[in-house]
């Protein structure tokens, strides 16, 4: 489904405005604040990696990004967890550096971010589009993603816009029943992410729900949509796949290497609702108060939001939601238990799309804007001093 000319330079203004916000308020940041290092001054946040010195590009150097970097530069012997991220990302930022940026993976990996970020703009437009046959819903749908507190995430060099972007395709083409293009776009979003693999749940789904359609008595049409769907779903696994068998056959190292690589970076697997649980404890006990009250917000209404997305919208945005919410719930971090949940809920795109359709109501439109504005610029600026955003 193409977008609209006129549509499309609504989606690339909102873009380009935001971007533009990000970069000169991260930039007027560091001028408020010129002498900020990595936490302790501790350069292993670096993990080997030049600091950039570039006034434009310094800012965006933060927390996982370094790591991406590394990656991208030297590979996954570049440091003890680097096999916490499958290799897309890190890959297109090698080659953008490579081709575009004069080696510099850091411009790189903003540039690969960027362009993802414009695409999730267009794809969820699209998607939102097909599903309410409502254009304003579908541009409130893509304003409130471009503006929620964290969304910058999706313009720094970290692999959520490309996910994110892929995820949205997946799911956009498993409701037209365009299999192949789900099982490519879902096993390129598990090459980008773990919680890709769970873009599986909503395929069978959707296979599932295609055969029922189809009806007994079309026996050759149900075998037609089975074989089609099986083949997504060998596709979406077998990409995948091509990760744990590079660090099997490439790297001589297990499987499990991955999960060990994710272990030793603070989180562990446990009860879902458990790290709520403790995420609460730790409030009353005064222990990095702001931190965690500031994840539990953002992991309750998610969850209230997920709710409403299986109740709302096409079941399969509620598997695909519910899904990963189960997943972020079993998740055990330390010092904080819901550690960087304020990040991992931008993955439930769905969220907009229901969002977008309450926008209808002015006062649900204003509630959504004037917090996610002053959000944006707060969470951005923490981020920018080296404040654990996520």
């Amino acid at each position: 489904m193409s977008v609209p000319s006129y549509r499309l330079a609504k989606i690339l203004l909102v873009f380009l405005v935001i971007e533009a916000l990000l970069m000169g308020w991260a930039r007027g940041v560091r001028l408020i604040f010129p002498d900020l290092g990595a936490p302790g001054g501790d350069p292993g946040y670096y993990v080997g990696v030049e600091l950039e010195t570039r006034p434009w590009l310094e800012p965006w150097q933060r927390w996982d990004t370094p790591q991406y970097q590394a990656i991208a530069e030297r590979g996954y012997t570049a440091f003890d967890t680097a096999l916490f991220t499958p290799p897309l990302y890190p890959l297109l930022m090698h080659l953008a550096a490579a081709v575009l940026t004069g080696g510099n993976t850091l411009a790189a990996g903003l540039l690969v971010s960027g362009l993802a970020f414009l695409g999730c703009l267009i794809a969820a437009y699209n998607l939102a589009r097909f599903e309410f046959q409502n254009d304003p819903a579908a541009l409130r749908s893509v304003l409130y993603l471009a503006c929620f507190p964290t969304a910058f995430f999706l313009a720094a060099a970290y692999s959520e816009s490309l996910f994110l972007l892929l995820a949205i395709l997946c799911l956009h083409a498993l409701r037209r029943q365009k299999w192949a293009l789900a099982g490519l776009w879902g096993g390129l979003a598990a090459l980008t992410r773990i919680t890709g693999l769970f873009l599986v749940v909503p395929l069978a789904y959707a296979l599932w729900a295609a055969w029922q359609e189809a009806g007994e008595a079309s026996l050759v049409e149900r075998r037609q949509i089975a074989g089609r769907g099986l083949a997504a779903g060998a596709l979406m696994m077998g990409l995948y796949a091509i990760f744990p068998a590079w660090i099997w056959l490439g790297l001589g190292r297990p499987p499990t290497a991955i999960l060990d690589a994710l272990n030793a970076r603070g989180g562990t697997l446990t009860l879902p609702g458990l790290n709520i649980l403790e995420a609460v404890r730790r409030i009353f006990l005064g222990q990095l108060v702001a931190e965690n009250l500031i994840e539990l917000t953002f992991s309750l209404v998610f969850i209230v939001l997920t709710v409403f997305i299986w109740t709302k919208l096409p079941r399969i945005y509620g598997l695909y939601a519910a899904v990963l919410i189960l997943f972020f719930l079993t998740r055990m971090g330390s010092p904080q238990p819901l550690v960087a949940m304020t990040r991992y809920v931008l993955e439930i795109f769905p969220a907009f799309l229901l969002l977008g359709l309450w926008g209808q109501k002015a006062w649900v439109n204003r509630l959504v804007l004037y917090l996610s504005w002053p959000g944006l610029l707060f969470f951005t600026a923490q981020f920018v001093i080296w404040g654990w955003v996520g």
